[in-house]
């Protein structure tokens, strides 16, 4: 109670978080999950520890308060959206038990904590929109429950540890616009369990590795803005459940395999700025939800399939390309760019 009463007066939080007595006190209004700020508890029949605490989006400024860590039992802590700076406490490693830990949009700086890996029990981590610096932590590869990983927009630099190949759980992996270096991660192709994965804005050099085409189950694959080698498509062809599909200005070169044309359930294709050479397929005409295609600034050639137009685009870029023939069926009624 004495740390969470520090903690409300640090962050003056007292008009929105006016607890005076027992912050497990049963029906409190700050326990139910829509609460923020939130304190809620887990109670036996002797003792109660606080294991959610929510600060979210509440302008909350200044340091993370050391007193926090002493709330040893949490297991959901969400600081999220505020304009918290500083670094992350080493301490942070003591909250072993924590399962969501959320510091995204905020202003913190320095380096990662390698205490971070500690937390072995994290199923969703996120620290995205802060201005910290330096590399990730290679402990970050102990947390393999982890099944979100949000460090977008985060500040970081320097090669993604190869510890980070035990993270075989991951779902989402969102890691764009930081300055990470060397060559793609050949590992990231044993996390089968990925639906959505983002690295666009990084210094990654290509290729892309093959060993992507084992992600059956992503839904939406957005890399980008790749240096290095040149990369094929080759690692495309079983990931059938895509809605959106961005590979803009990956250094990626060949023709364009078929197979795509069976992702049946692509929204948004953007293959736009990279070397790819042939013609475009005919069986880009059988996408029955596709809204955007952009495959400009390319070596493409041939005519553009008739019937590429779907019933639910709105969108066609094919600029930029040595294409010839006849403009397509109902080419009207998009926003064609040729």
């Amino acid at each position: 109670v004495a740390a969470l009463s520090r903690i409300i007066e640090f962050w003056n939080l007292r008009n929105k978080l006016n607890i005076t007595g027992d912050p497990c006190a049963q029906n409190a209004t700050w326990a139910p999950e829509t609460a923020n700020p939130r304190v809620s508890c887990s109670c036996d029949a002797t003792i109660c520890h606080i294991i959610h605490l929510k600060v979210y989006a509440l302008d909350v400024s200044g340091e993370i308060p050391i007193e926090l860590f002493d709330l040893k039992e949490l297991m959901d802590l969400n600081l999220g959206q505020n304009v918290l700076g500083g670094p992350i406490p080493a301490e942070i490693g003591q909250l072993s038990k924590m399962q969501y830990l959320s510091l995204g949009i905020n202003n913190l700086t320095g380096t990662l904590p390698p205490e971070l890996g500690n937390l072995t029990k994290l199923i969703s981590l996120s620290f995205s929109s802060n201005n910290f610096n330096g590399p990730l932590p290679p402990q970050l590869g102990n947390l393999t429950s982890l099944q979100q990983l949000y460090i977008d927009s985060s500040g970081l630099s320097g090669p993604i540890p190869q510890e980070l190949a035990n993270l075989k759980s991951l779902q989402n992996l969102w890691a764009s616009d930081n300055q990470f270096t060397g060559k793609f991660p050949e590992f990231i192709g044993t996390f089968t369990e990925l639906r959505d994965l983002r690295l666009q804005g990084t210094s990654l050099e290509g290729p892309i590795p093959s060993s992507l085409r084992n992600l059956d189950k992503l839904d939406s694959l957005r890399i980008g803005d790749l240096g290095g080698a040149d990369s094929s498509l080759d690692f495309l062809g079983n990931q059938t459940s895509l809605s959106i599909l961005i590979l803009r200005n990956s250094r990626i070169s060949g023709q364009i395999p078929d197979e795509i044309g069976t992702f049946l359930k692509l929204q948004l294709l953007d293959l736009s700025f990279n070397k790819l050479t042939g013609n475009i397929p005919s069986s880009f005409q059988n996408f029955p939800l596709l809204r955007y295609m952009y495959l400009g600034n390319n070596g493409l050639s041939g005519e553009i399939p008739a019937n590429i137009i779907s019933s639910n685009l709105v969108s066609l870029d094919v600029s930029f390309n040595p294409l010839f023939g006849k403009l397509p069926l109902n080419f009207a009624r998009v926003g064609l760019s040729m």
